[in-house]
């Protein structure tokens, strides 16, 4: 999907602002909405919020906090999935008559997803399509729908620096369609690659990227 999203690379944005001695979260609130999201993974009611996160209109996007985009995504993938209405989210109590969800969710169910280690790597056997050291040049997709491939990497060459193993493609997966398992794969892009000649010439992206993503160079 092409979209504010995918804003990597992109003029006039201004610097990241990122700061080593940023906290984790900056409020209350945001420690909740990440409770949340980790606590109702469990359920299996969606695979991932990026989907819904891409699809906030840009000037909502470009307006909003890191969190506030999760809590956006959150609402929406609860009230799709029919886990709680709109007016229960809104209430912030359940109706009469509403269907539980079994398991319920408790403080401790929910302390122990936190805490669980995410395993999203799968067991199968299949053989690489690239090796360490080979040249691969990012595909030139123009999906329509969820994709892990950032707009900046089409077309651009880059070296394959580590085989990461086996895992699904997430264009897919993510709706709960064929998760096409191939391997993914650790990729050096140069900066005069993907910037242009006034990229500092020993500076480097290092971006993972799932086999269907490249082709040899």
């Amino acid at each position: 999907m092409n979209g504010i999203h995918d804003m990597g690379g992109m003029h006039g944005l201004g610097e990241i602002g990122y700061s080593p001695g940023d906290p984790a979260f900056h409020s209350t609130w945001e420690v909740r909405v990440h409770a949340l999201v980790t606590a109702l993974a469990p359920y299996g009611k969606w695979r991932a919020l990026r989907p819904e996160i891409e699809a906030i209109p840009a000037a909502d996007y470009l307006r909003m906090s890191y969190y506030e985009r999760w809590l956006a995504a959150l609402i929406e993938s609860i009230a799709k999935s029919g886990l709680a209405s709109r007016a229960e989210i809104e209430l912030g109590t359940a109706q009469p008559g509403t269907e539980r969800s079994v398991p319920a969710l408790t403080a401790e169910t929910a302390r122990a997803a936190a805490l669980a280690t995410p395993r999203t790597e799968l067991a199968g056997r299949v053989e690489p399509r690239f090796r360490v050291g080979q040249r691969v040049r990012g595909a030139n997709l123009n999906t329509p729908t969820h994709t892990r491939l950032p707009r900046y990497t089409r077309g651009k060459v880059g070296v394959v620096e580590r085989v990461r193993g086996v895992f699904g493609l997430p264009d897919t997966e993510v709706y709960f369609g064929d998760p096409k398992p191939q391997h993914v794969y650790l990729v050096r892009f140069a900066a005069r690659e993907l910037w242009g000649i006034g990229a500092p010439a020993r500076d480097g992206v290092y971006i993972d990227l799932w086999q269907d993503y490249l082709e040899p160079a």
